[in-house]
């Protein structure tokens, strides 16, 4: 077959733009459906641009995924230097903070890509379904971060009731305060759906942490309410 000849040749820029879109249109359809259900044909079609382009620029289809995965969509001088999600939490003894305030911190760290717009969400949301549907492609990173973060969290909930070591009334305690804040990125089509106020501004998702964060001081003193009351753990 004979190509008909055209008076654009392809330029540098052309090729920048092809790749974004494919990464865009991946990232919303991987974000929604999940990697397995995706097809690379979906993708394609989505970004407006021949199948083979995937090949050229991300190698098969795990590549794409990764390079979704990894590689930023936002501007970089907007984002705090957190990188990872262990990294919310301030470590009280080097940063010199109190519990309450690495608490306070850790939410106002956490919810940050909630101000850096429609992307950045998405992003977060595909990471979310990374963890509880794993596509096979990333391996335990994501895994090992959180499982650090929580460690870090029961470490600091167990300093501010007073243990050395976290028991399993402390361990419960951790998993609702991370899931006090993972909330909003796992059921973020829920709180857009009934509640897109409280994540509109950046004002008001600083008013969330602000607020999450006090709950959360709030749930660790009733434990130790009710260790004062109990005096045991089950």
């Amino acid at each position: 077959m004979t190509v008909p000849p055209t008076s654009h040749t392809p330029t540098r820029s052309d090729g920048a733009l092809a790749r974004r879109r494919l990464l865009e249109a991946a990232l919303q359809l991987f974000a929604d459906k999940g990697y397995q259900k995706t097809s690379t044909r979906e993708i394609a079609d989505a970004a407006g641009v021949n199948l083979g382009s995937i090949s050229y620029y991300f190698g098969d289809k795990p590549g794409l995924y990764r390079a979704v995965f990894c590689e930023s969509f936002c501007d970089a001088t907007a984002a705090p230097d957190i990188l990872q999600a262990r990294d919310c939490l301030p470590d009280p003894a080097t940063s010199r903070l109190d519990p309450d305030a690495a608490l306070a911190a850790f939410f106002l760290n956490f919810l940050h890509p909630l101000k850096q717009g429609a992307l950045i969400r998405l992003v977060m949301r595909l990471h979310f379904r990374e963890l509880v549907e794993p596509s096979g492609v990333m391996g335990s990173e994501m895994d090992d971060d959180l499982a650090d973060l929580f460690r870090n969290m029961s470490r600091l909930i167990s300093q501010r009731l007073g243990l050395d070591t976290p028991d399993a009334d402390t361990l419960r305690l951790t998993h609702a305060v991370l899931g006090m804040a993972m909330h909003f990125f796992v059921a973020q089509e829920l709180v857009d759906q009934v509640s897109p106020e409280l994540v509109a501004q950046p004002e008001s998702i600083d008013v969330l942490a602000e607020r999450l964060a006090g709950w959360a001081s709030g749930a660790i003193d009733a434990e130790a309410r009710r260790r004062n009351t109990c005096g045991d753990t089950i």
